[in-house]
């Protein structure tokens, strides 16, 4: 049985070679390498034009740039497999990751195979992320009580119960088809939502892995992001939004679905750190941190995702001093070019509060109580409101979100 793995490429020269060799040495033999180059400027044509030549697996489609949605649905109009696979062209794979997906696939007739990733940075694994829901085979006897009733949120903030990612996941064709089609080309932020949370709706079989054999790349250049672009992405949010509420109207158990979907989408606008609409920051309330006297001096801890956009909003507010961002892989991230430096600079710096940016409540909570080792007094500890999240919806209209 053939799968067709789809990678959508734009301007990731200095990584897509080790992206292709990896695909090109997978152990699953029955494997088509279906190579999207979406209008690179870089090299990236002509490296996918070179391994084209080489091996006879590899198709290669040149496109004009129309973004990350066209690409993926122009290399499944190509595709030939029953399965699909997702690799982005800066990310790679360990050689058995598709037969172990493959076999899963084929022994439990799964639609669906869900798996876990790692997080890499300067070429070392940070972190290795599963699944909340356990490892096994879904059927419809279980789907609503097990998967669907959790998918999008497991209870606490910005913890999925499935990842959103089309990366980390084989699909039947049959199944991923009409709804990747649908996914508007629009969307840049959350596509993969669009089209993972669909596809699990309309599986009659899904099967949770084990495995974490793909390595996700932390990049500080795609980390950098254009402020300005700030109401794009909410009115990009906003059509991410509206389809998966129309696609959720006809389910019996709609209501639980647009709850996880309003947390959802306020986890994202969070953590992408998207100024509310009606402030950046409303009088001294930092969001979502809750109150903090202007002229605070200010400690980021945790430079993850929602660590990096905070500091960048922060450092933009000129009510607010950004003493220093720490983290235990300071040394990694400053290879690569992040202004981070290490926990002992909590020892030398003078600050008014720490911002715990871990985005997993319990894992900021170790955090918190770690901080004490370095000194740190409690009252100057600020963790995220969890109030926010369990009350969505007045933040969401904040941000400008028409629910």
């Amino acid at each position: 049985m053939m799968i067709s793995v789809i990678v959508a490429i734009y301007n990731v020269e200095p990584y897509l070679r080790q992206c292709i060799e990896s695909l090109i040495e997978q152990t699953y033999p029955h494997m088509e390498i279906i190579l999207v180059n979406d209008g690179s400027t870089d090299e990236c044509p002509k490296i996918c034009d070179y391994y084209q030549s080489v091996d006879r697996r590899i198709k290669v489609i040149h496109k004009e740039n129309e973004g990350l949605v066209k690409a993926r649905k122009d290399g499944l109009e190509y595709s030939k497999g029953t399965y699909i696979g997702y690799v982005d062209g800066d990310d790679w794979v360990e050689k058995d990751m598709y037969e172990v997906l493959m076999e899963e696939a084929i022994l439990n007739d799964a639609d669906i195979v869900v798996a876990g990733h790692k997080e890499e940075i300067n070429g070392k694994v940070v972190e290795v992320l599963s699944n909340s829901i356990p490892p096994g085979l879904y059927t419809e006897d279980n789907l609503y009580s097990d998967i669907y009733s959790r998918m999008l949120v497991n209870g606490l903030f910005s913890e999925f119960g499935v990842y959103s990612y089309l990366w980390n996941k084989i699909f039947k064709k049959s199944i991923i088809y009409s709804n990747q089609m649908k996914v508007d080309n629009r969307i840049f932020i959350a596509e993969d939502a669009a089209c993972t949370y669909p596809v699990l709706l309309d599986s009659k079989r899904i099967y949770i892995s084990e495995t974490n054999h793909y390595h996700y790349r932390q990049r500080y250049d795609s980390m950098v992001k254009d402020r300005s672009q700030d109401i794009v992405g909410i009115e990009r949010l906003q059509i991410m939004y509206n389809y998966l509420k129309e696609r959720f109207l006809d389910i019996p158990y709609k209501n639980n679905l647009m709850s996880q979907l309003e947390k959802f989408l306020l986890s994202l606008l969070i953590v992408r750190g998207i100024p509310k609409v009606t402030s950046v920051m409303d009088g001294n309330n930092l969001f979502p941190f809750g109150q903090v006297a202007e002229g605070s001096s200010i400690v980021i801890y945790g430079f993850g995702t929602f660590g990096q956009h905070l500091y960048q909003r922060v450092m933009k507010d000129k009510r607010y001093k950004i003493v220093a961002a720490v983290d235990m892989n300071y040394q990694l991230m400053k290879n690569i070019g992040y202004p981070v430096m290490g926990l002992e600079t909590l020892a030398k710096e003078k600050y008014d509060y720490v911002l715990v940016t871990f985005v997993n409540e319990e894992i900021a909570r170790q955090k918190s109580e770690e901080l004490s080792i370095y000194g740190v007094p409690t009252d100057k500890i600020l963790r995220m409101d969890k109030n926010i999240f369990q009350s969505p919806k007045p933040a969401l209209v904040d941000y400008g979100i028409l629910l």
